[in-house]
């Protein structure tokens, strides 16, 4: 694999062609600034327009930032928590003060499976396909029903283009001191990806693929245990559309993941150390068609998708010759929509949905079920929505989801937003935007059936049949100012109440085979806790060479039953980039800077994990019209936890990362 790499990085790299060169600057296009949105409202909208606080990564960011995955590309919107998944080597994402089992992931609306407990891995998800990313942060299960407690990231793929094009990218990236061994000069990462589009007025197809490999990174060396995964990660899809006229389009997709991860662990038993290789392979395959109708009864349009996820892990102990502790995991869902919209009059915007959600789980530990096979729930769901402006400048847009789900009975959830135009100075419209919603979550299979054993080193899981869905209240009120050419300020206050939290609690202490001790934890619906603060996030194009922006987020949260903060959630967030961009040559140099305050890493608030600043650095530097060659130094201040306190530290895990490419596009 990493041989083929190799080949195809070298490949892409001698791909120009000047026959086929345009230019591919980064552009300063305000529509590019203020785009058209759609997570918010289901309906298209100006961002600057959109009566839902909506945050849009486009994709010139991700170009500008490099980056790789989903992870990279949210790691600047304001008020975001990206963390490692416990004991994985991926990344989870929190919003305002929800943790990731109640933040709803979609691409082109359809959701991802999580591919551990309810969270899903957003480093598996990557760049190169994006057209942009929409956040909507709050409770907007009333829009995209259970799990969206929190908020929803809309991942919005590239839609083909009429001709011929294509992208190609290859780089190569290296920790320094942290690579593996004693390769510090060595390269530590690679990535080749390619994408090529084609279309004409009728049809269109789309075809992108992505390969990254790497040698993890060893932040403790002299010790066999090492913190970043060695292996690789492979994306690959397809679409292919008709458009037989102007109100219709259908298209069917393929799309495949797969990864093989391996890092090295240090277990401990009888206060005797172990060492191991943790190997982990995951497949994704998502498979689903689509279709638009606009008809003069309304714009109609509907979906059938279904994606399998097969999750491999083993334990494997060196001294031994065979490998240990195999689980095994397979998740499966099926989803079929049926939408309609219609223009009642021009200020009165109705939209209506019907949903059916089907979901199976099947996990062995070894040859034993640990779930048991045939495990599944289904729901049948109604959506209807009106967006209604009042007058010229107050818009309102309330809507109602019905839930029927196959083991929880019948669920509501309400939700009102509005947004009220103020007045205008010169360019500058001023606003104040509103909303409330009723969020929810219905347990998931694991937490319901699961029986994790983890006995070999002290301690079981078991999953509760007995749970009840979870519940919150959201509220948010915001008041804001743009001018429609990328210059803006948002002010955003937050308050959500949850109920009913699901949480694993200590039950019963057993003993194993040996006589030791296991301790027997189990998911119950426990926990009542509120989170509630400000965000304030502003851009500012000073011209076409400079630009700024930033966000600050402040947020408090509590524990009810103790008046304790929650663990994890940091008070403090502050945000900030800046942008340059020379005119004659294209020279793009972008500045990144986070800082986050302290955290308590315990229930009983006397532990912190301390404050950090991380900075990255990145260039993009055209050569040759369409050639781009870019690079950068992320983590400049090399900021990085103690990881013999690693349950402590929440503090990055990746130190100073350097790398470099190369980009075409055609």
């Amino acid at each position: 694999m990493k041989k083929q790499i190799s080949l195809l990085m070298f490949s892409l790299a001698t791909m120009t062609s000047p026959g086929l060169m345009a230019d591919n600057l980064p552009t300063t296009d305000p529509q590019a600034m203020n785009p058209v949105v759609v997570t918010g409202t289901r309906s298209e909208k100006l961002l600057s327009d959109s009566p839902v606080k909506t945050e849009v990564v486009s994709r010139q960011d991700i170009q500008s930032n490099h980056a790789r995955d989903v992870k990279e590309a949210l790691e600047d919107v304001p008020g975001l928590l990206l963390k490692r998944i416990h004991r994985k080597s991926g990344y989870e994402v929190w919003m305002q003060g929800l943790d990731s089992n109640r933040v709803k992931v979609l691409i082109d609306g359809e959701p991802v499976a999580a591919s551990t407990g309810s969270t899903v891995d957003v480093t598996q998800i990557s760049s190169l396909n994006i057209e942009r990313i929409e956040v909507v942060k709050g409770a907007t299960s009333a829009l995209y029903g259970s799990s969206a407690m929190g908020g929803v990231i809309n991942i919005i793929t590239r839609p083909a283009e009429q001709g011929v094009h294509y992208e190609a990218l290859a780089e190569a990236g290296s920790f320094g001191e942290d690579n593996p061994g004693e390769r510090s000069a060595e390269i530590a990462t690679g990535r080749a990806s390619g994408r090529i589009s084609i279309g004409n007025p009728q049809w269109y197809s789309a075809l992108n693929i992505d390969a990254r490999t790497s040698e993890g990174f060893d932040a403790t060396p002299g010790t066999w245990t090492t913190q970043g995964a060695e292996g690789e990660r492979f994306a690959l899809k397809g679409s292919f559309g008709w458009t037989p006229d102007q109100q219709q389009r259908y298209e069917v997709y393929a799309d495949y993941y797969r990864e093989d991860l391996t890092n090295q662990i240090t277990a401990y038993t009888g206060g005797k150390a172990i060492f191991k290789l943790k190997e982990e392979e995951a497949d994704r395959i998502r498979l689903g068609s689509r279709f638009n109708i606009d008809s003069t009864s309304g714009e109609w349009s509907g979906s059938l998708f279904h994606e399998k996820f097969e999750d491999e892990t083993y334990q494997d102990v060196i001294a031994t010759p065979e490998k240990e502790d195999r689980r095994s995991a397979e998740i499966e869902t099926q989803r079929a929509t049926l939408n309609w919209s219609h223009q009642v009059w021009e200020a009165h915007y109705l939209t209506s949905g019907l949903e059916y959600f089907r979901e199976t789980l099947e996990q062995y530990k070894e040859d034993t079920a640990e779930v048991s096979p045939g495990t599944d729930r289904q729901s049948f769901e109604w959506l209807i929505q009106d967006d209604v402006f009042l007058t010229e400048n107050l818009e309102i847009v309330p809507g109602l989801r019905l839930q029927h789900d196959s083991d929880f009975g019948n669920y509501a959830a309400p939700k009102l937003n509005l947004r009220q135009e103020i007045s205008k100075v010169d360019e500058w419209g001023l606003f104040v935007r509103g909303g409330v919603g009723r969020g929810y979550r219905v347990p998931n299979l694991k937490e319901r059936h699961y029986t994790f054993d983890h006995s070999h080193i002290g301690y079981v899981v078991l999953g509760n049949p007995d749970l009840e869905p979870e519940s919150s209240n959201s509220f948010q009120l915001g008041f804001g100012a743009n001018n429609g050419k990328g210059a803006y300020v948002d002010l955003n206050f937050f308050y959500n109440d949850i109920t009913d939290l699901i949480e694993t609690a200590f039950s019963q202490e057993r003993k194993d085979s040996r006589g030791d001790g296991v301790a027997v934890y189990s998911y119950i619906n426990v926990a009542e806790a509120e989170t509630r603060g400000v965000e304030l996030s502003a851009a500012y194009p000073f011209n076409p060479t400079w630009r700024v922006h930033g966000g600050y987020t402040y947020m408090e949260s509590e524990d009810k039953r103790t008046g304790l903060a929650l663990i994890k959630r940091p008070k403090h967030q502050l945000k900030a980039g800046v942008k340059y961009r020379h005119q004659e040559w294209g020279t793009e140099l972008v500045l990144n800077a986070v800082y986050q305050s302290e955290e308590f890493t315990d229930e009983a608030n006397t532990l912190e994990s301390p404050d950090w600043t991380t900075m990255d650095i990145k260039l993009n530097q055209p050569i040759y019209s369409q050639l781009t060659v870019f690079g950068g130094i992320d983590n400049i201040t090399d900021t990085q936890r103690d990881f013999s306190q690693a349950d402590r530290d929440m503090r990055p895990e990746e130190g100073r990362f350097f790398y470099l490419g190369l980009r075409i596009e055609g």
